[in-house]
């Protein structure tokens, strides 16, 4: 039987609708210490079974729930069920994208697992101590289910500090420079598996990206925060007349000019800058900006909930700044990727910058993640990604 940890704050109402963390000051434990990786049973005030996870005395998610039944067990066998449950839900690898999430953590009720698979390469990320368990027997079910030949593992600094691991590490026998190369929608991408962010790309973006490529069609677009470009590639491809690339990062300028020389796209017929984007817009006067379409994807303002004001406000500088360049009739997409800010706070955000600018904003989509990022409805801090399209119209 697992070892029992008991609430000491009222959840287990949130933990039955599919809540999946118990945080530390909500749960004690009266025995033995416990390793990271137990299973253990959550048990609530009034001595009855809510459910069974995975403990953790190193992080701030004690427990990571993985069943409300008591019957199940948690172990390799139901690791596969979920694996192949995953699997099941995606409609990816296909003929022209193959590069996808196959496991989205709690999303696909693998609390604590993220994979990635990218052609032949795969990348595991384990958030936390207990979830390195999973590790092994993932990579053999994985393995069975798809051709992989190369593997690598990817934690958080913290994490890895506590482990003594490094952050990004090949897993097996092949060791080469990290570029993993795949396909969007037949377009051809790169990306570096051990020092690119997230795991290498922003796959949750896919369908804005298409999204926006769309609406991009014999125009010109300005993509903020640009990375390594996949907002201007997928435009671009799509028949944009030219696409502007803006990132501080040097490197991801450099790997955005590959990504369309590799695509037979002639790089000289678009624009990459390396650049802060507050600066960028500095240079337009009101209304002046030479586009009809502009991304702005920052990287997450809100990594915690005591963030969310001072976040807030920056979001607000910076759609302030893109919505004033901009000129009437354009279209902007504008995006969030922190789980501290909901849909509604989010819009609520983009009312607030188009006041500041002075322009009416028309709404026509607000979007999350794509169909590889599923969400629980007892777990909303899962949808993380927001992006809000809209049209700029006259004050």
């Amino acid at each position: 039987m697992p070892e029992r940890v008991y609430l000491t704050q009222p959840i287990e109402d949130a933990l039955r609708d599919g809540h999946p963390w118990v945080y530390a000051d909500a749960v004690k434990h009266k025995g033995k210490s416990l390793e990271a990786g137990s299973v253990v049973d959550v048990i609530d005030a009034q001595g009855e079974f809510v459910g069974r996870g995975i403990f953790d005395p190193e992080s701030p998610l004690r427990v990571r729930l993985w069943t409300l039944d008591e019957s199940v067990r948690v172990d390799d066998e139901l690791l596969e069920n979920r694996i192949k449950q995953a699997r099941r839900r995606r409609p990816f690898p296909s003929h022209d994208t193959t590069g996808f999430r196959l496991l989205h953590g709690e999303g696909d009720r693998i609390p604590g697992l993220v994979c990635d698979i990218y052609g032949d390469t795969c990348v595991l990320r384990p958030d936390g101590i207990a979830a390195e368990r999973w590790l092994e027997p993932s990579r053999e079910i994985i393995g069975r289910l798809f051709d992989i030949d190369r593997w690598v593992i990817r934690r958080s600094a913290i994490y890895a500090e506590k482990t003594k691991n490094p952050v990004a590490m090949w897993w097996g026998d092949v060791k080469d420079d990290g570029v993993a190369t795949f396909l969007e929608h037949g377009v051809q991408y790169e990306c570096d598996v051990i020092d690119g962010q997230k795991t290498g790309f922003f796959l949750d973006q896919r369908a804005n990206r298409a999204r926006i490529a769309d609406l991009a069609v014999g125009r010109r677009m300005l993509n903020l925060f640009g990375y390594t470009g996949g907002f201007s590639l997928a435009a671009a491809m799509r028949g944009a007349a030219r696409t502007t690339t803006v990132d501080l990062a040097a490197p991801a300028i450099e790997q955005a000019k590959r990504h369309f020389e590799i695509n037979g796209l002639p790089p000289r017929a678009h624009e990459f800058i390396a650049q802060d984007a507050f600066d960028y817009l500095e240079r337009f006067a009101p209304a002046s900006a030479p586009f009809e379409v502009a991304v702005c994807d920052p990287p997450s303002f809100a990594h915690k909930r005591r963030d969310v004001p001072r976040a807030s406000a920056a979001y607000i500088r910076l759609f302030s700044s893109l919505l004033q360049a901009m000129p009437t009739g354009s279209v902007v997409a504008l995006a969030s990727c922190s789980s501290h800010i909901g849909r509604d706070d989010f819009i609520d955000i983009v009312r607030q910058a188009a006041r500041a600018s002075h322009v009416a904003l028309v709404i026509t989509g607000v979007y999350g993640a794509d169909v590889d990022h599923p969400i629980l409805p007892g777990f909303l801090d899962g949808d993380y990604l927001q992006c809000v399209i809209a049209t700029i119209e006259e004050y």
